[in-house]
């Protein structure tokens, strides 16, 4: 978690009057469990097909075992980087950004008063190395789609973000809520 607004994203505005509390970029262990699992059913298919295949197609098996065992890790990985590297998540005390960056730009903003519940999800990487998606649902948010659309993903220490997030949608105040 870093306060600075270095890293925050040229295409993300903040206001005169608003703060930066929290800068929040994705972990790079998050995308490397879900890309190594389809790795690895890619790989077991590629192999059973390889052992079904006649010996006559010999010629089409071993570059298809060429591609799913050298090149395409290092183009899942390598992509992957970059795309990890593109999720910036900015909590300031007016609101929660989302902003994914990769081959197009997607940015979500949320006010801290449309949030109903937040909902953390750690799976068993993630609970061993400490990451997991924070989830902020705002009311007509229709699930589950609309938590994996709007969601602080592969983020280190997910219940601190959690908290933070709480205590801003508790002391947020709607104007002319007070009375």
């Amino acid at each position: 978690m870093s306060e600075t607004s270095a890293n925050i994203p040229k295409e993300v505005i903040i206001a005169p009057n608003e703060r930066v509390l929290m800068v929040l970029e994705r972990h790079y262990v998050s995308y490397v469990t879900i890309a190594t699992i389809g790795l690895i059913i890619i790989w077991f298919i590629t192999a059973g097909l390889s052992l079904a295949a006649p010996p006559e197609y010999g010629w089409v098996v071993f570059p298809i075992q060429v591609f799913a065992f050298l090149f395409l890790p290092v183009l899942v990985y390598g992509l992957g980087y970059f795309y990890v590297k593109g999720h910036r998540y900015v909590i300031t005390n007016e609101r929660i950004i989302m902003f994914r960056k990769f081959i197009g730009i997607l940015m979500r903003t949320v006010t801290h008063d449309k949030i109903t519940d937040i909902i953390v999800n750690q799976g068993p990487i993630g609970r061993l190395v400490n990451y997991g998606r924070v989830s902020p649902i705002t009311a007509g948010m229709i699930m589950p789609m609309g938590a994996a659309i709007f969601s602080i993903s592969g983020v280190k220490n997910p219940y601190e973000v959690r908290d933070a997030i709480a205590k801003l949608v508790k002391e947020f105040k709607p104007k002319g809520a007070e009375g």
